[in-house]
């Protein structure tokens, strides 16, 4: 599985309610080697989104975000496909143009790939580790600062804060 099919199957179920009931239908289609390229694909973009823009932007939306609501956004983000997932790595604050009634985390949705794995082969899906993004996760700062919030993210600050 390429990048652009891995997309394809995200982008079937980015409009949906439930977006995890609709990847799950998707990834039950497809072979276990296939589950775990898609597999490999998604822990890829989820540990590239591992940034401190967007933990930033993350804290601004939900109010407040701790590590593992950092790991649930990031999935959801994933979730809203492609363009909104390239769109918020790039620029954090375009996340504002979804509106205010935005909800993006979505702990099932990170699951799902290792639960259809499973299923299928009755053993847990075995992938190499992720490279660790720590070193590029850019400049830290204190959430709490709305001065400082406001100078990054003032689309963000005027929608949530």
């Amino acid at each position: 599985m390429d990048i652009n099919e891995f997309w394809e199957i995200i982008e079937l179920g980015k409009d949906s309610e439930e977006p995890e009931d609709n990847l799950r239908i998707n990834l039950e289609k497809l072979t276990p080697e296939e589950i775990v390229s898609f597999k490999t694909h998604f822990d890829y973009f989820f540990d590239r989104a591992y940034t401190w823009n967007l933990w930033g932007a993350a804290y601004i939306i939900g109010g407040g975000c701790s590590d593992d609501g950092f790991i649930d956004f990031r999935y959801g983000l994933i979730s809203q496909g492609r363009v909104v997932y390239s769109n918020a790595i790039e620029n954090p604050e375009s996340l504002a143009e979804l509106g205010e009634d935005l909800e993006i985390e979505n702990e099932l949705y990170g699951y799902v790939a290792d639960e259809v794995y499973e299923e299928k082969t009755g053993k847990e899906i075995s992938i190499s580790a992720v490279p660790d993004n720590e070193d590029s996760m850019g400049e830290e700062w204190d959430f709490d600062d709305e001065e400082e919030n406001i100078k990054r993210f003032p689309k963000l600050m005027a929608l949530y804060w």
